[in-house]
């Protein structure tokens, strides 16, 4: 051995310790008047996959789950090519379902700061999607498709590891702002969400009630961002649903119109509801109009995000 050693020249690291950065539309979340607390519930998911240089398809290397994002730092081994795969969810810990631990929105991964190496598990899907369990309040959860929730996405293919390279990757806010505007409700109240032509719901309901404010507005996300082909100019259709539930008891579907979202604007509904104090199926016949207005969602202070 100590004859090899003295004839063998110094072998390169065949593992590297790799952080992980963030970088793009996720240095300009919205922050309010106050300063960012100290404790942070942001949750960033993790799909890390692998190959071989001459090898087309990658398959899974690493998943993990992090609220501190100071921890994401990967071992990559030597000869091989990565794909990073990251969605972030603002405030997910206080507004995704969990238990023990576990955060079901990322099909049971675990929040723990750190990278599982695993070459079976693969989280690809459940990152490309909006589908999360949302909780409510009152020990109650809902499940959506198109949930009222702050999201970004990013993929990274081709990083070959090295010693003094971080991965950065480029993070896009995969949403879109939803204000509703109502007009001439004088009894009862609306319920309102996105969903499917049959009525089905995507998104949590919303109540306008007779007498209360008559504006609402909140941000989506999409129910897909992968698979449009061009992030960058994201966007998607889903119907708009509204009910109108009178002072009587009875129901009544009075909007259920295909509207467009695109990517980072805020689209305006005005929904008029020309009523004449007329209820049940004589309100169809009073008619309802709605009207589409795309401006851009607005950005708040500043805050970056340094993934040392």
């Amino acid at each position: 051995m100590e004859e090899l050693d003295k004839e063998s020249p110094a072998q390169e690291a065949k593992e590297y310790l790799v952080p992980i950065k963030m970088a793009g539309e996720i240095l300009e979340i919205e922050e309010g008047p106050l300063t960012k607390a100290a404790t942070n519930n942001d949750l960033y998911g993790f799909q890390v996959m692998y190959k071989k240089a001459e090898d087309i398809e990658y398959t899974p290397f690493a998943y993990g789950l992090f609220d501190d994002i100071s921890n994401a730092k990967i071992k990559l081994r030597k000869g091989y090519v990565y794909q990073f795969i990251c969605s972030m969810v603002k405030d997910g810990k206080v507004k995704i379902y969990h238990s023990n631990g576990n955060y079901d929105w990322l099909y049971n991964m675990d929040l723990n700061n750190d990278f599982t190496y695993n070459i079976s598990a693969d989280y690809r899907h459940s990152l490309r999607r909006g589908e999360v369990r949302l909780i409510l309040g009152l020990g109650k959860f809902g499940f959506y498709n198109i949930p009222n929730i702050d999201r970004y996405y990013g993929e990274i293919s081709n990083i070959i590891p090295s010693a003094t390279s971080p991965v950065s990757i480029n993070m896009l806010r995969v949403v879109f702002g939803f204000k509703c505007v109502v007009e001439g409700l004088k009894e009862g109240k609306l319920k309102i969400s996105l969903g499917s032509s049959s009525g089905k719901e995507s998104s949590p309901s919303v109540y306008i009630n007779t007498g209360e404010t008559q504006v609402f507005e909140d941000i989506y996300t999409f129910y897909s961002f992968s698979d449009d082909g061009d992030n960058e100019y994201l966007k998607a259709n889903y119907y708009l649903n509204v009910v109108h539930e009178h002072s009587d008891g009875t129901k009544e579907v009075i909007v259920n119109k295909e509207v467009q979202f695109n990517r980072n604007k805020k689209t305006t509904v005005t929904i008029k509801v020309n009523s004449n104090d007329v209820t049940g199926d004589q309100l169809a016949e009073a008619g309802v109009g709605v009207v589409i207005d795309d401006t851009p969602m607005t950005d708040g202070d500043k805050v970056v995000i340094d993934g040392k």
